[in-house]
């Protein structure tokens, strides 16, 4: 199989991975026209350098946290996808993080005093913000 070296940056940056410029030329220099890279390549690369390593321990720690709270149940994984999408749609400025303005924006239908109540009880550690898991609670069978 092959691995994407797009999508590896992308998630390098969504866990704060700095990816300096010798190691970008580097990964370049391993994928093909399509910007695909084998696998091997990739894993004899990552045992050099610190950054993939770094990006494959966070990797397996965030499997590891998301198969230990959805259970074993296959109908989780699809609704975890939904939440993600609409959460990704939301946070305009991709901080990870849905403030109270694309809040109140993703909201607008509502009436102002739901919105408000809405979001007070999503936000749950109260930092007028809301993180992915937080949202997540949208998604819950109650």
């Amino acid at each position: 199989g092959n691995v994407d070296m797009d999508l590896v940056v992308k998630q390098m940056e969504r866990m704060n991975i700095n990816l300096e410029g010798k190691e970008m030329a580097k990964l370049e220099k391993l994928a093909d026209k399509n910007r695909k890279i084998s696998r091997e390549d990739f894993v004899s690369y990552g045992k050099q350098s610190k950054c993939v390593r770094e990006y494959v321990e966070k990797a397996v720690k965030e499997h590891h946290s998301n198969t230990n709270r959805t259970a074993a149940v296959k109908t989780d994984t699809v609704k975890i996808d939904k939440a993600m999408a609409a959460f990704k749609a939301i946070d305009k400025d991709n901080s990870g993080s849905v403030d109270r303005e694309e809040f109140l924006n993703f909201t607008s239908n509502l009436p102002v005093k739901q919105r408000e109540k809405l979001l007070n009880n999503l936000d749950k550690d109260g930092d007028g913000k809301i993180d992915l898991e937080e949202f997540r609670q949208l998604f819950e069978k109650k």
